[in-house]
C-alpha cells in the first residue's frame, strides 16, 4: 500500500524542473524590476516621487486586468488545456523588459516618464498578470495529488530560490561594472532577459495538463458567479492582503540605496543575497511542518521572525555582520509566504466547492495576484515618496553627496517600514481560520455524500 502511495506521489526529475523553470523566470523578472527605481533616478535622472507615483497609477490597471485574467483564464479550453496556453506571455516579459531598461537618454524627461509608465503597466498588468493568474489552474491540472503540489511548492521552492539567488547576486556585482551608462543598463539586461526567456517556456514545453478536475464545469463561468465567491468567500480577502503587505516589502527595495549610501558598496549586498543558499535547507522541512502546523502559522511564525531581522537592520548602520545576520531573519520569514501562500489559494476554491460556489481557481489567483501587484505598485510609491520627502537628489552624478536627512529616510526604508509590514502579516495571519474550517466543511460533505448513497440502495 505504501509502495503504491509513494509512486503515485512521485514527481518525475524532467516535469520537476520544467515546472520550476517559469518561476524561477518570473521571480528573476521581479528581482530586477527591484533596481528599477534606482536605474530611474540615477541614470534617466528621473524624480524619485514622481517614479514612484507613475509605478503606484500603473495598478489601476491591474483592478481590471486582474479580474479579467482570472475570467478568462477560468473560461478557456483548449487543445493545450486551460491555463498552458497563456505560459507564452513569459517571452513578452523578457522582450518588454529589456526595452524598459533600454531608453534612449536623448529623449525629454516627459517621455522618460511616458515611456516607463507605458511599458511598466504592460508588462505587470497584462503578461505578469496572465502568468501569476494561470498558476493554480494549471497546477491543480498538472499534478494529479494534492502530495505531488505539495511537493511542487516545497521542495520546488528550493529550486526557485537557488535559481532566483544566482540573479540576486550576479546582478548587483554586473551594476559596478556594466551600470555605469544608459547602453551598459541596456547590454546588461540583455544578458539575463534572453536565457531567462528561453528557460521560462520551458514549463510549457514538458508540462501538459492531464487531470480533470472533480466537479468542474462544463459550463462558463459567469460574470455573476465570480462576483459571489469574492462576497461570499471571505477568506480570500486575507490571502490578497497577504500578497499586498509582503510585496510591498519587496517592491520597497530600499536595499539598492542602502548599500548605495549607507553601506558605500553596492557589491557588497552580494553577500546577503548570497543567504539564501544555506536557507534552502529550511524548505525541507515545510512539507513534514504542514502535517502537524496549520500554514497560516507557519506564515504567522515566519513573519515574527521578519519583524526582528528588519528591525536589527535599523541599528545595523554598515556593520556586515549584523546586516548578513538580519538578512538570514528576514530572508526565512519570506519563505513560508512566498511559497506556501499558494496552498491558501487551492484552500480557498476548495471551500467554493465545498459552499457550493464555483471553483474558480483562476479568480481566486488573479485577486490574490491583484493583491501582489497592488502591493509591489505601493511599495514603490512608498520608496519614491520617503525618498523625496527626505530630499534625495535624483541625478547621474554618482559622486553627489546626499544630505542627511535622504540617508535616514533610506535607513526607515530598509528597517522599520518593512518590519511593520511584517507584523501587520503576522496579526492577519493569526485571525485567518480557513484552515479550521475545511476539515468539518469535509466531513458535512463526506456525511451528505454517505446518505445519498445509503438512500440510493
Amino acid at each position: 500500500m505504501g509502495t503504491k502511495t509513494e509512486k503515485k506521489d512521485k514527481i518525475g526529475i524532467l516535469k520537476f524542473w520544467a515546472w520550476q523553470s517559469r518561476a524561477i523566470s518570473l521571480g528573476s523578472m521581479t528581482i530586477i524590476y527591484g533596481y528599477l527605481m534606482i536605474y530611474c533616478t540615477n541614470t534617466m535622472g528621473l524624480n524619485a516621487g514622481i517614479v514612484g507615483t507613475i509605478l503606484l497609477v500603473s495598478k489601476v490597471f491591474d483592478g481590471v486586468t486582474d479580474l479579467f485574467a482570472g475570467y478568462l483564464i477560468d473560461n478557456t479550453k483548449t487543445r493545450f488545456g486551460k491555463a498552458r496556453p497563456y505560459e507564452f506571455a513569459i517571452l513578452g516579459v523578457w522582450f518588454f523588459t529589456w526595452l524598459l531598461f533600454t531608453c534612449p537618454p536623448t529623449w525629454s524627461t516627459t517621455l522618460k516618464y511616458i515611456w516607463v509608465f507605458v511599458i511598466y503597466a504592460f508588462v505587470n498588468s497584462i503578461l505578469a498578470t496572465l502568468l501569476n493568474t494561470n498558476q493554480t489552474a494549471y497546477v491543480v491540472r498538472a499534478f494529479p495529488t494534492m502530495n505531488q503540489i505539495v511537493k511542487v511548492n516545497s521542495y520546488g521552492g528550493i529550486a526557485v530560490t537557488l535559481g532566483c539567488a544566482v540573479v540576486s547576486m550576479l546582478f548587483p556585482q554586473l551594476m559596478g561594472t556594466m551600470a555605469t551608462s544608459p547602453a551598459g543598463w541596456s547590454k546588461m539586461i540583455a544578458i539575463f532577459a534572453i536565457p531567462l526567456a528561453l528557460i521560462g517556456i520551458l514549463r510549457f514545453v514538458f508540462v501538459k495538463e492531464t487531470v480533470q478536475v472533480e466537479a468542474e464545469s462544463d459550463g462558463k463561468l459567469k460574470v455573476s458567479e465570480m462576483i459571489a465567491v469574492l462576497k461570499k468567500n471571505r477568506y480570500i480577502w486575507f490571502s490578497a492582503a497577504l500578497a499586498l503587505l509582503y510585496n510591498a516589502t519587496l517592491g520597497m527595495n530600499a536595499t539598492t540605496y542602502y548599500f548605495t549610501y549607507v553601506v558605500g558598496d553596492i557589491g557588497k549586498y552580494t553577500m546577503i543575497a548570497a543567504l539564501s543558499m544555506p536557507l534552502l535547507v529550511s524548505m525541507f522541512i515545510f512539507p513534514a511542518l504542514m502535517k502537524k502546523i496549520p500554514i497560516s502559522r507557519i506564515i504567522m511564525c515566519g513573519a515574527l521572525l521578519g519583524v526582528f531581522g528588519y528591525g536589527i537592520n535599523f541599528i545595523a548602520g554598515g556593520n556586515i555582520a549584523l546586516l548578513l545576520f538580519a538578512g538570514a531573519l528576514y530572508s526565512l520569514a519570506g519563505l513560508p509566504i512566498a511559497y506556501l501562500s499558494g496552498m491558501i489559494i487551492l484552500d480557498c476554491a476548495e471551500y467554493n466547492q465545498l459552499t457550493g460556489l464555483h471553483r474558480a481557481e483562476s479568480t481566486m489567483s488573479a485577486f490574490s495576484c491583484f493583491g501582489s501587484k497592488v502591493g509591489n505598485g505601493v511599495g514603490s510609491a512608498l520608496l519614491g515618496f520617503v525618498l523625496g520627502a527626505g530630499g534625495f537628489i535624483s541625478t547621474e552624478n554618482a559622486n553627489v553627496v546626499q544630505p542627511d536627512s535622504a540617508i535616514f529616510t533610506i535607513k526607515l526604508l530598509y528597517s522599520v517600514i518593512p518590519a511593520l509590514m511584517f507584523l501587520i502579516i503576522a496579526a492577519l495571519m493569526y485571525f485567518y481560520k480557513l484552515d479550521k474550517v475545511l476539515p468539518k466543511l469535509r466531513e458535512e460533505k463526506q456525511a451528505q455524500e454517505a446518505t445519498v448513497e445509503e438512500a440510493v440502495m
